[in-house]
């Protein structure tokens, strides 16, 4: 059996991409009433996310991308003050938000509808942290045999909410979010981290996720056996895992067969 085992957060545990589109979408529902228009208004919005994220400043925008805190989080995130990085994020956020919705709207011919009140009911309808549905039964069957981490690149206000609103923490030795030691996967650092809160050597660990660039890769990184569960989100990946599966309780049957 591993030393331990190592889990990415987000469409490994928890959906969180689908959720996302699923808010969108209703958001812009709410508001036109009609199921085609609003599906236009929300590739409107999802595009314009990406746009504004990748138009950050280039020391911000740097660091997003080291963190791996995504344009789709940015528009739901809450940051702290503290963190002058953050601190600037909630700045640009605020200006953001609003502006998002206003191009999607634009796009579509939209005029009744108010920028602001779309940005603030998007928060609202987003922060749901659905577990897949063999989450919690591998987590348990995983528990007394070995130690558990959670390894997520985010911010760690977003990531703690997710954390524990899913009721995931009642399972895990340790938590190591990008946001909070300041370097994000694929980086090795993080996974060493980690391995130094549960005391294991992170050779001996398995890392598994749905990211090949990140979660893959940043477990090659560290020296360890990774696995990829592919949720069909993303495309056939060239970074090659130890083992591909398709849920968790297929990643299941692997590890305990090691």
């Amino acid at each position: 059996m591993f030393a331990a085992v190592l889990f990415d957060l987000d469409d490994t545990l928890i959906s969180d991409e689908l959720v996302t589109r699923e808010a969108v979408y209703v958001t812009a529902l709410e508001s036109v009433r009609e199921p085609q228009k609003a599906h236009a208004i929300a590739v409107s919005a999802e595009k314009a996310i990406r746009a504004m994220w990748a138009a950050l400043p280039a020391e911000l925008h740097a660091y997003v991308t080291r963190i791996g805190h995504g344009p789709a989080e940015g528009m739901w995130a809450s940051y702290d003050a503290r963190i002058p990085e953050e601190a600037a994020l909630e700045e640009e956020t605020r200006r953001i938000r609003p502006a998002v919705w206003a191009q999607a709207l634009k796009e579509n011919g939209v005029t009744h509808a108010e920028p602001a009140a779309l940005a603030q009911r998007w928060i609202r309808v987003r922060q749901q942290y659905p577990l897949y549905p063999d989450t919690n039964e591998v987590l348990a069957r995983l528990r007394p045999l070995t130690k558990l981490g959670v390894v997520t690149n985010g911010v760690s206000g977003l990531q703690r909410r997710k954390y524990d609103g899913s009721g995931l923490s009642h399972w895990f030795d340790a938590l190591a979010i990008s946001g909070e030691v300041r370097i994000g996967k694929p980086e090795r650092g993080i996974f060493d981290h980690i391995a130094r809160e549960l005391k294991v050597d992170v050779a001996k660990c398995v890392m598994v996720g749905d990211n090949p660039e990140r979660d893959v890769q940043g477990g090659i990184n560290a020296g360890m056996k990774t696995i990829w569960i592919d949720r069909g989100l993303r495309p056939k990946p060239s970074v090659k895992a130890d083992v591909e599966v398709k849920s968790l309780a297929d990643a299941w049957n692997w590890i305990v067969a090691q």
